[in-house]
């Protein structure tokens, strides 16, 4: 895997390019950085969060669909606690999914513990500095 930045601003705004072509932007907080940062864009740190959230919620996916589950759609929240220091990595992650569709209760509390605790490589790599808990509701 290979990602390219590239500069776009006189402060830390970068646009990042996949090996695919696609791109992103990421930016400091407002004011962070030493001014620097525009929050113009995800920081790195909400890169994180969204990067846990959407492997989880695509390993879910893959296996409600396996399960034969009718998904009809799914919202994700998601949120973590830093640490006190420098650096700051995460030391708490919640995660929770709004399940929509004719799902079995049985079948989603399963599928979202598989998902997040043993499929999820992000997730993997993030439970080394934090805890990460999830939650679920399904709507029919």
């Amino acid at each position: 895997m290979k990602i390219e930045l590239k500069r776009v601003s006189e402060g830390v705004r970068f646009e990042a390019t996949s090996e695919e072509g696609n791109t992103l932007h990421i930016d400091a907080g407002k004011g962070k950085m030493d001014g620097m940062g525009q929050g113009s864009a995800f920081s790195p740190m909400q890169l994180v969060l969204t990067g846990v959230a959407g492997c989880a919620v695509f390993d879910l996916i893959h296996i409600l669909k396996k399960q034969r589950q009718d998904v009809k759609d799914v919202k994700i929240n998601v949120e973590g606690d830093r640490k006190d220091a420098t650096p700051s990595p995460f030391e708490k992650v919640n995660i929770h999914f709004d399940l929509y569709g004719d799902i079995d209760e049985k079948k989603a509390s399963r599928a979202v513990e598989l998902a997040v605790e043993k499929y999820c490589s992000v997730a993997e790599m993030v439970k080394s500095t934090a805890t990460i808990t999830h939650s679920y509701t399904v709507i029919k």
